[in-house]
């Protein structure tokens, strides 16, 4: 029975999300070291919506106090396309070990006032660049 009734919650909100074409958007996390051999966390936005621009006005990550990502040349807002994906960093020595915990701690905010929490990034190469460059 609980198959059926979350089926049915995906149904109607993809339905709705058709017909309003609703802001989406995803925040995975992953640690990686910088090319200058800086260990760090990665923060990768992606827009999900079909037709619609989202605009991330902070990233940071939820701890105590609060870590913000403010890459000298990765400013914000920034506004995506559909499809689109953007990724800044916090350097691993500015954030208290938490293990595992991190992965999930990560935060963004939507010029709606939305905020994304995120989720661990499973399945990152091994090395690559980071996504937004301009």
């Amino acid at each position: 029975m609980q198959f059926v009734t979350d089926s049915l919650k995906w149904i109607v909100e993809r339905t709705r999300e058709a017909a309003v074409g609703r802001r989406n958007a995803q925040l995975l996390v992953h640690r990686a070291y910088l090319w200058t051999g800086r260990e760090c966390y990665f923060l990768n936005v992606t827009n999900l919506s079909r037709d619609r621009e989202i605009e991330i006005t902070h990233v940071w990550f939820a701890v105590e106090p609060p870590v913000h990502a403010q890459p000298t040349d990765r400013p914000l807002p920034k506004r995506l396309k559909p499809g689109e994906t953007w990724e800044t960093w916090v350097e691993a020595d500015r954030l208290p070990d938490l293990g595992e915990r991190l992965f999930t701690l990560g935060r963004a905010r939507l010029s709606t006032g939305r905020v994304i929490n995120s989720k661990k990034n499973e399945q990152v190469r091994s090395q690559g660049t980071v996504p937004g460059e301009e």
